[in-house]
């Protein structure tokens, strides 16, 4: 039945704030003491602070009864950059290093990993513009491209697209230029130059012109830049040194190229590492691939097998009782102490201003835009309780030593419920779940969804 205009006016009294509502409720807030007291206190000094809740800083111990050793030294920083990704990712990889070499510490160039995957995602962007040229402009696919087509941001996936093809240096051999930790000049820089190159294909290719010679261009153009931005990198197959000493002060000299160092010192395997995610708004136990979602045109999609977080959570302590540390995504900053390396929904006593945090689940947050993963870190520890259930779990940041507990924080196990959306393990920690990754019904996304966020 259709309704008309009076029964829907009639059914919406409220549809705007009447003067005499803001009367009325002014009067109320005079009456209220503890909105006042509230107000008193919140305008005059850091809420976040104020509303502590002590015993759960308490509660929140940096003591953790299972540890990986050694742990990744020195602390990283990614500084005014988005690259959380390519730091979690090479924290997780230089451990094999120094296991290897016997080393006190050691630091992977997330840099290396910057330049190629720019460079390859302004390619996948181009393409993506060849594909959609029939598209009108406004449609939604084609303005999410335009939107930010080379942003800092990844996922695992996509890290080891870029270590398959260009391999890995470490940091001494490709160190940091300004523009690696503070990217937003260059971002927009290309992204402007991007979006003007994807007008000229669409135009040509709208005309039945050719755009081989365009696109040709269009990428030596960006490799030009991108040297001049960050430094031009070593070449995959290009010869480096690397000199270093271990913990015991022995000499070290390392000749390899990009890519014979991650088959070599590294000993990373890409295919054997999967994503394990947690979709409550769609079905578990099924691949969930998100499309159009990537860096290296042609490599395969960014897909997730999508489990119960109790799966994630078991994964985790059964990979950091085999000494090996975690890559995990999720919803960052949200309820997380940058002062105390606490990452904890309770830590703040919010209903005391009639505030509840929990006001919506995980699937409806992530239905209503109110949480997606925007962060990648290390999980290094777990603190299990005596049936042997997580409790906390230890994280290692890339926000340098200055953040958190000396750059490691306390994630609860309740957060990690609520806030975690991936953890990265390998096949062997998951035997009884690599059947599920061969269904072929497998669940397709658009890459706008949030679970195409990328960290």
């Amino acid at each position: 039945m259709q309704l008309t205009k009076a029964v829907l006016r009639m059914a919406h009294t409220a549809d705007k704030i009447s003067l005499e509502s803001i009367t009325k409720w002014s009067q109320e807030y005079k009456n209220d003491q503890v909105g006042r007291l509230a107000g008193s206190v919140f305008q005059h000094g850091n809420m976040n602070e104020l509303l502590i809740n002590r015993a759960r800083e308490v509660a929140d111990s940096h003591v953790f009864n299972n540890k990986i050793d050694p742990e990744g030294a020195p602390v990283t920083d990614q500084k005014r950059s988005g690259r959380c990704w390519l730091f979690a990712s090479t924290n997780l990889l230089r451990l094999n290093v120094i296991h290897k070499y016997n080393m006190k510490e050691c630091r992977l160039s997330p840099a290396y990993l910057f330049f190629y995957d720019k460079l390859e995602k302004a390619n996948y962007f181009l393409e993506q513009i060849v594909d959609t040229y029939k598209m009108d402009i406004n449609s939604r696919l084609v303005q999410y491209f335009l939107s930010d087509p080379i942003g800092d941001g990844g996922q695992f996936t996509m890290m080891t697209h870029i270590v398959d093809k260009y391999g890995l240096v470490p940091y001494d051999v490709y160190p940091d230029a300004f523009n690696a930790t503070k990217s937003m000049i260059m971002d927009k820089f290309i992204t402007s130059k991007l979006r003007s190159y994807a007008k000229t294909l669409r135009d040509k290719l709208r005309s039945g012109a050719s755009i081989d010679a365009d696109k040709l261009e269009m990428q030596h153009d960006i490799y030009r830049l991108m040297c001049i931005f960050l430094g031009e990198p070593p070449k995959p197959d290009e010869q480096f040194t690397w000199d270093f000493y271990d913990k015991d002060k022995k000499f070290h000299s390392v000749k390899a190229t990009p890519k014979s160092f991650v088959s070599e010192n590294v000993d990373f395997k890409t295919s054997e590492y999967v994503s394990l995610l947690n979709d409550p708004r769609n079905p578990y136990k099924r691949v969930i691939q998100i499309d159009r979602l990537g860096n290296v045109f042609g490599a395969s999609p960014v897909s997730y097998l999508n489990m119960d977080t109790s799966v994630l959570s078991q994964a985790v302590v059964n990979r950091i009782k085999k000494n090996k540390p975690v890559f995990f995504g999720t919803d960052t900053p949200k309820f997380m102490d940058t002062k105390r390396g606490i990452m904890d929904i309770d830590l703040w006593d919010y209903k005391l201003i009639g505030y509840d945090q929990r006001s919506l689940d995980k699937a409806s947050r992530v239905l209503y835009g109110d949480s997606l993963m925007t962060h990648a870190m290390l999980i290094t520890g777990v603190h299990l309780d005596e049936d042997g259930k997580p409790v906390r779990y230890r994280v290692e940041n890339s926000w340098s030593d200055k953040s958190g507990h000396e750059g490691y924080y306390t994630m609860t196990q309740d957060y990690f419920n609520q806030y975690v959306y991936q953890v990265v393990v390998e096949k062997d920690d998951i035997p009884e779940l690599v059947p599920l990754l061969e269904d072929k019904q497998v669940i397709h996304l658009p890459p706008y969804d949030p679970m195409g966020a990328l960290a």
